[in-house]
């Protein structure tokens, strides 16, 4: 770190900034990280805090940071950040990045801070560098690591817990109560994807399997599956019976086109353990392959592995004015003197803020989509997913 010409947040005038507010991007990339960071920024700046953001994650908080510069503040307009970087202050404008792709500020999965004394380190490191509120950006994962990290505020040591607040930002919308923002944009860009290789395999006369996104739920394979008008969609939690797997096969065989969507958690387990983790369309033509389903001359059958580009691509708008909506909402309940708490919208007139005490993971889908998942009329498949899947007392995880 010698030698960097730029000042750290603590070695600035702690008095110039009561409302010292640090940003934590953490967890799997997904469209709308950008667009939270500016809507916050801008939203932050207008109310009067000081904004800064963590170039890591939570990685930056701990001696495990791998960044030169461990924390940037974060303002709207170009004159501005002109203005503190003549001051030595690391210094980005976010006034025209809400289209981004992708973050600039986040690490992979920061392993370490299962760890409570790497926790109990990042709790002083905060309030070392006069921060003093506290907004963390992510999925289910950054949910649990927030979670885990408050409880390392409340010793002598540390410093009082920060007011804070939580933003839901994920592919998968695996937080309950809330819709995720980057959630839509990634259904519009698999769907897209998939759509393709509809079309594809109706002009050609193929059978395309494509693996997609869904470890547990199949949430994300769901919707862009019905979306695309795939001809069946196979989610994570399902195990076939042989019987099941004659008649999927029996279909697809006398079938002139299809596509068939295949959540990426589909048989997982058994992939990794016995096939040297085979991807799930691979693994599914297999299963089929040996109930007589064939790749032939006439009609290809073909296995398509999933691309992750969709967790980079630029979010819709529609995301973008859930990050705006999410952001006002925040700032509203720290006015009130709330804190720990996440900002939730689920349609036009359905928003608000959740305690995050009471929030848990959401590795469900909606039973009422599961009719849509079967365009081939399967009866046995049918029967078989009713029996499962599609009463109260039934688990989809």
């Amino acid at each position: 770190m010698s030698g960097v010409p730029f000042v750290q947040p603590q070695a600035l005038d702690s008095n110039s900034a009561r409302r010292r507010l640090l940003l934590v991007f953490d967890g799997g990339n997904a469209p709308g990280y950008s667009s939270v960071a500016v809507a916050l920024t801008e939203e932050g700046s207008r109310r009067g805090y000081e904004v800064w953001a963590a170039a890591e994650g939570f990685r930056s908080l701990t001696s495990y940071t791998k960044a030169p510069l461990r924390f940037e503040r974060l303002v709207v307009d170009r004159e501005e950040r002109y203005r503190l970087l003549a001051q030595g202050i690391p210094t980005r404008s976010m006034g025209r990045r809400v289209l981004d792709p992708g973050s600039d500020f986040r690490s992979e999965r920061f392993l370490e801070f299962f760890r409570r004394e790497v926790r109990d380190e990042a709790a002083k490191a905060f309030h070392a560098h006069g921060f003093t509120h506290l907004i963390c950006i992510g999925g289910n994962g950054t949910l649990d690591g927030l979670r885990a990290w408050l409880e390392s505020f409340d010793t002598q040591e540390s410093g009082p817990r920060p007011q804070c607040g939580f933003i839901n930002v994920s592919v998968d919308n695996d937080v309950s109560g809330d819709r995720a923002i980057g959630f839509l944009s990634g259904v519009e860009a698999g769907a897209t994807v998939a759509r393709g290789l509809y079309e594809d395999a109706y002009t050609h006369k193929r059978i395309y399997i494509l693996e997609m996104m869904g470890n547990r739920s199949g949430r994300h394979a769901l919707h862009c599956g019905v979306a695309a008008r795939a001809h069946l969609v196979i989610l994570p939690f399902f195990r076939f019976p042989e019987e099941v797997l004659e008649e999927i096969a029996h279909a697809l065989d006398h079938a002139s086109h299809a596509l068939v969507v295949v959540a990426e958690g589909y048989e997982k387990e058994r992939r990794d353990n016995d096939y040297g983790g085979l991807n799930a369309a691979a693994f599914f033509r297999l299963q089929l392959e040996s109930f007589g389903l064939r790749d032939r001359p006439d009609r290809r059958l073909i296995a398509e592995p999933f691309s992750r580009h969709v967790r980079g691509v630029r979010p819709l708008f529609a995301d973008v004015a859930a990050a705006y909506l999410k952001s006002s909402l925040l700032f509203d309940a720290f006015e009130r003197g709330e804190s720990e708490i996440m900002p939730y919208v689920l349609a036009s007139h359905d928003v608000g803020v959740r305690p995050i005490a009471s929030l848990r993971r959401e590795d469900r889908v909606e039973r009422a989509f599961l009719p849509l998942i079967d365009r081939l009329n399967l009866p046995r498949f049918r029967a078989w997913v009713q029996a499962h899947f599609t009463s109260e007392g039934s688990s989809l995880g």
